[in-house]
């Protein structure tokens, strides 16, 4: 998966800055590069990030969006405003959930890019992007708080992300075990026979995206082996 590098471009209020911090803190993102800044940092922002003051501490302070975005693999601009039109090709947007979707196979840095608060990002720095995000909101108001639409876009990237060190995922094998005994199950029923090829690749799919934890796969295959057994118990006991 990606790593990714926030960048706020010139914020006004310190305040704003240890927020983000926050934020990003919240959902495993450490890279904050600030453009420019019209404030300083100060101890607001300090305050207002909490627990992520050492995001503020170890943030790089750049003077322009060139120097913020040297070495990254792929920029993505932060924007309220988008279009469908080709003629605005600098404002055809992507969700949070397509870029999320993008960053799970990238492998590289992205730069996620967030303008001032009074008036976003220019139409040269958005020149400088790769691509543009966009939050699906109101059409009668769009414009998000900052911090808001940052918390939106990093817990969709925090949703793709791999689960934590101390987390043990449940084996391959672990999950065809799984799978072999819904299968026993389902034989064990009577599920139409031209329904279950079908059947058994949606239930593989699932199973292969559903990253579940070694505590979990315990759980489940205890309860599927007691369904398998009293259906078992149950054809023995019905007649012939």
């Amino acid at each position: 998966m990606a790593d990714f590098v926030i960048i706020f471009v010139s914020p006004k209020y310190s305040g704003n800055i240890g927020s983000l911090a926050r934020i990003m803190k919240n959902f495993d993102l450490n890279d904050l590069v600030i453009v420019s800044p019209q404030t300083k940092i100060d101890d607001d922002a300090y305050r207002y990030a909490m627990h992520g003051e050492d995001i503020i501490k170890n943030a790089k302070v750049v003077d322009s969006l060139d120097d913020a975005i040297k070495g990254l693999n792929l920029v993505i601009a932060t924007s309220a405003i988008s279009t469908k039109s080709e003629k605005h090709f600098l404002r055809i947007s992507k969700t949070p959930e397509e870029i999320a979707s993008l960053a799970k196979d990238f492998n590289g840095k992205i730069g996620l890019v967030f303008g001032r608060e009074d008036i976003g990002l220019l139409n040269e720095e958005l020149e400088k992007s790769d691509m543009l995000l966009t939050i699906p909101a109101s059409a009668d108001y769009p414009v998000m708080n900052i911090t808001h639409a940052a918390a939106i876009i990093f817990y969709e990237i925090f949703k793709i992300k791999p689960l934590g060190k101390n987390i043990n995922i449940a084996k391959k094998s672990d999950l065809d075990r799984i799978f072999d005994t819904i299968v026993e199950i389902i034989n064990l029923t009577r599920y139409p026979e031209h329904k279950k090829k079908n059947t058994f690749r949606m239930i593989r799919r699932i199973l292969g995206r559903s990253a579940i934890t070694a505590w979990e796969y315990h759980v489940l295959i205890g309860v599927l082996k007691d369904i398998k057994e009293k259906l078992n118990q149950g054809q023995k006991m019905t007649p012939p």
